[in-house]
């Protein structure tokens, strides 16, 4: 009987609360949602609230213009049925129970937490100003260039690697926002190295961000040039530049900034790389003459090298080094010679580093002669004065030549090419035998006497022009091929007769014939002497590539005497 008793009892009994030794908050969100016809919407994510877990409040956050990019001040009044969404923690009540609220008004609620501990909430709605201050984008319209934007970093990156001076941009940020300084209407600078700095103040004129403006390196094609990017930036007749004796123009030589015209008797002439304007000239003091500064050329690294032509000059063969227009001509080789040479020297490296100078025989003699001069030179002093002497075997009748080494060893493979064969020859720099060669004769009345070669994003390529001599012939180019392997290096330049253009070989990167966006283009020898400003009887002309210091642009400059010079632009960026 007392067993079935307390059995009985026990059945009856109800269950005790279990309650957690710890509470979380109770409440973790409060969202509300307008969405439905007849009111004003909010984004999809409705209006989001501010807990103060310490004095009970949920602000609701309304937005105080909406659409939050307009100049219309929000009104609470239209907001006097909204959705309530409420998140709480497992066992946690909210009294009274709210799935509508008017934001006009303030309400009183207990929440019950997890321990069935009971506290007082007020929930109100107030206009809240943005505190977003974001750049969502940037953009330097007269340079083309739109930046990459990162706002969790907030950094803006161009893909652009030289100073930017005295630039606008047009810029969007967060809306009502504003930023300091602002670059639509303050110029500002930057450089690689030297990011830009921009405060972005937001709406609610408390929260802000600083935002930095970079220039980053862009990626590179996997080697060499990328295909398509070469174009003609400038052209223009010696004659405008301001040379006055046209037939006394022998060489050019380029920095990073400045095309220099050697005019032989007068002070070169200094000209914009990139736009092809005279800015002045470079004092040379002692050694301008005619027959003193004969020639002027330049390293891999823009330092300038000029030097005289013998016999005229004397019987001793002088190169002169610069390091900038600014400085004073450096006296580096001298070297005794009856020979005939001067009027090209060719360098491949550093003068003030590793380098060799190379000096092709230039006469004019009946049997010709293939014989060159390099000097060695190592941390910027000549090795020896008396230079390895060489003759190129392979290439038959050669005089008024031009030849550069591939690299800063005496024994180096060159390249080479003169007249009257009109080769451009790959040479074994240990046989001295022509390996291959690329065949540039038009008639006999053009004469290929200019070479220049540089490294470039892992690939070296030459450059090389021909002239017409006299009244007659249809010369006046530059060709620019890639020099990878001598295997590769072959072929004929082919005039078609029934087009007028011509064939190239298969390590052609780039012809001014037909890539000059000229619509005269198909009248080949367009830039020469003969077409131009008077005739080029001796077919002087040069050619110069030279390397940005950044390494992402390959410049390549010609010049025919009487005639034309110019600049080619090629990149190496990826796209």
């Amino acid at each position: 009987m007392l067993l079935a008793v307390v059995l009985s009892f026990t059945a009856c009994q109800e269950p005790e609360d279990l309650v957690p030794a710890i509470a979380n908050k109770g409440i973790n969100s409060l969202t509300v949602y307008p969405t439905w016809e007849g009111y004003h919407t909010a984004d999809a994510s409705g209006f989001t609230s501010k807990i103060d877990y310490e004095k009970h409040t949920i602000t609701i956050q309304v937005p105080y213009n909406i659409p939050v990019e307009s100049d219309v001040v929000t009104k609470l009044e239209d907001y006097t049925k909204v959705w309530m969404l409420v998140n709480l923690d497992d066992n946690a009540t909210l009294e009274p129970k709210l799935t509508t609220l008017d934001l006009t008004q303030t309400y009183k609620v207990t929440l019950t937490d997890q321990k069935k501990q009971k506290s007082e909430w007020t929930i109100k709605a107030v206009l809240a100003k943005s505190s977003a201050c974001d750049i969502e984008s940037f953009a330097i319209p007269s340079l083309g260039l739109s930046a990459l934007i990162d706002k969790s970093a907030a950094s803006a990156s161009l893909i652009y690697f030289e100073e930017l001076q005295n630039v606008f941009a047009d810029v969007v940020i967060s809306p009502h926002a504003t930023i300091v300084p602002d670059p639509a209407t303050t110029a500002f600078w930057c450089a690689p190295g030297a990011p830009k700095k921009f405060t972005v103040i937001a709406q609610d004129g408390v929260t802000s961000r600083e935002w930095v403006l970079q220039q980053t390196e862009p990626a590179r094609v996997e080697e060499g040039i990328r295909p398509g990017s070469a174009q003609l930036l400038w052209t223009a007749k010696l004659s405008s530049l301001g040379v006055s004796t046209l037939n006394m123009t022998t060489g050019i030589a380029v920095t990073d900034d400045y095309l220099i015209i050697n005019t032989r008797g007068e002070d070169p002439l200094v000209v914009d790389a990139q736009k092809g304007t005279t800015i002045g000239t470079i004092n040379l003091g002692s050694i301008k003459g005619a027959t003193s500064s004969y020639y002027m050329t330049s390293d891999h690294k823009g330092h300038l090298v000029i030097n005289n032509r013998v016999p005229d000059d004397g019987g001793v063969f002088r190169v002169w080094r610069m390091r900038d227009i600014n400085s004073t001509p450096e006296l580096f080789i001298e070297f005794p010679t009856t020979d005939v040479y001067g009027d090209h020297v060719s360098v491949w490296g550093d003068v003030y580093g590793d380098a060799t100078v190379q000096a092709a025989y230039c006469g004019w003699t009946s049997t010709g002669t293939t014989s060159n001069l390099t000097w060695t030179v190592k941390g910027g002093q000549t090795v020896d004065m008396n230079p390895y002497w060489c003759q190129i075997s392979g290439v038959g009748g050669w005089t008024n030549g031009d030849a550069i080494r591939l690299g800063t060893d005496a024994t180096a493979d060159f390249l080479a090419c003169g007249y009257s064969m009109n080769q451009l020859s790959w040479v074994d720099g240990t046989t001295n035998a022509a390996r291959t060669y690329i065949n540039g004769v038009l008639s006999g009345n053009e004469g290929m006497k200019a070479v220049d070669a540089v490294p470039f994003n892992g690939v070296n390529y030459v450059a090389a022009t021909m002239e017409s001599f006299f009244t007659w012939g249809v010369a006046g180019d530059m060709w620019v091929f890639e020099a990878k392997f001598p295997q590769t290096f072959s072929g004929e330049l082919i005039q078609n007769t029934a087009t007028g253009l011509m064939e190239y070989p298969d390590c052609t990167v780039f012809n001014l014939n037909n890539d000059d966006g000229n619509e005269n283009s198909n009248c080949y020898g367009f830039y020469g002497g003969r077409a131009n400003d008077g005739v080029n009887s001796n077919a002087i002309q040069d050619v110069k590539l030279h390397v940005t210091s950044d390494g992402y642009f390959m410049y390549g400059y010609f010049m025919f005497c009487n005639g034309y010079v110019g600049c080619v632009q090629f990149d190496c960026i990826a796209q």
